[in-house]
């Protein structure tokens, strides 16, 4: 007899995921396949995905929606804002997008920002703060002015910042990813909903303490799948910041079933997978779910 699973499941909701179509390999910088390659995932990336291979490896996951996110490194899309639109429009019932800008040239950046809200659709804003230096000096911290009037356009149209932090994966510094620098951005801006992304890692404990401490910081954990977390992302996760850590996976970069399962694995309880997987998520992202 086959063995059932007596843990109840839910259909989670990705908070970071990223649909690299076929033949767009040579889109991704040098720097990047080091990355692909310690996953594991090289083959991924360099095949790509279709919007309908997207959705199928999602339905054999039960995971209902997807957040599709841009992607820009420095000056080279890999998936602009158009295109990842138009792959929302494709599923809208199964995705909703995040867009981001280059705020290094702060009023084209603004003029993309509004249009990216006000014309394209978009629910979110993505924002890595190492892609503001120089690729060899630390890039300005979450609490420099270049960011401030992104966070403002954030709050007028009510939608989340969903900022990378911890290190970097391209051989980029790592210092601006330093979570402690959100907590002047959240109090300054107490509107903001802020998630910081991949846990912090390897400052997990100041992550977790700022979204314990600031009502609009959330954690989110994209590329860090729940078998590898530090027993104190855990016990946040699973006790007293239930209703702050939100399920991501980074895909491709994470395949979407085992990330799942990771989080069913913990032995956490019913309400906080719940809330892991799904409900944090809707209520960031304001998902009618």
């Amino acid at each position: 007899m086959a063995k059932t699973d007596p843990t109840p499941r839910v259909g989670a909701i990705d908070a970071w995921m990223t649909i690299p179509p076929p033949g767009s390999a040579d889109r991704w910088p040098s720097s990047f396949w080091h990355i692909f390659r310690k996953y594991g995932v090289e083959d991924r990336f360099q095949r790509g995905f279709t919007v309908d291979e997207v959705l199928a490896e999602m339905d054999d996951a039960g995971v209902d929606i997807g957040v599709a996110s841009s992607f820009k490194f420095l000056d080279s899309w890999v998936v602009s804002n158009d295109e990842n639109a138009a792959y929302v429009r494709e599923a809208p019932d199964r995705f909703i997008g995040a867009f981001t800008v280059d705020i290094r040239d702060p009023m084209p950046g603004m003029r993309e920002f509004r249009r990216c809200v006000e014309e394209l659709d978009y629910k979110a804003f993505r924002l890595e703060p190492f892609q503001c230096g120089d690729g060899r000096t630390t890039a300005p911290p979450p609490t420099d002015r270049i960011y401030w009037p992104f966070y403002v356009a954030c709050c007028e149209y009510d939608i989340p910042l969903c900022i990378q932090v911890g290190h970097t994966g391209p051989l980029l510094p790592s210092e601006c990813g330093r979570p402690i620098y959100l907590d002047e951005v959240a109090l300054t801006f107490p509107e903001l909903k802020i998630l910081g992304t991949h846990v912090g890692d390897p400052w997990q404990d100041e992550m977790l303490i700022l979204a314990w401490k600031h009502p609009n910081v959330y954690v989110e954990a994209s590329a860090r799948p729940a078998r590898h977390w530090t027993e104190s992302v855990k016990k946040f996760s699973g006790g007293y910041g239930q209703d702050k850590m939100i399920w991501a996976t980074d895909y491709p970069l994470l395949p979407f079933k085992r990330t799942v399962d990771d989080v069913y694995d913990c032995g956490f309880s019913e309400e906080a997978n719940r809330k892991i997987l799904r409900d944090n998520a809707a209520k960031v992202f304001k998902i009618d779910a």
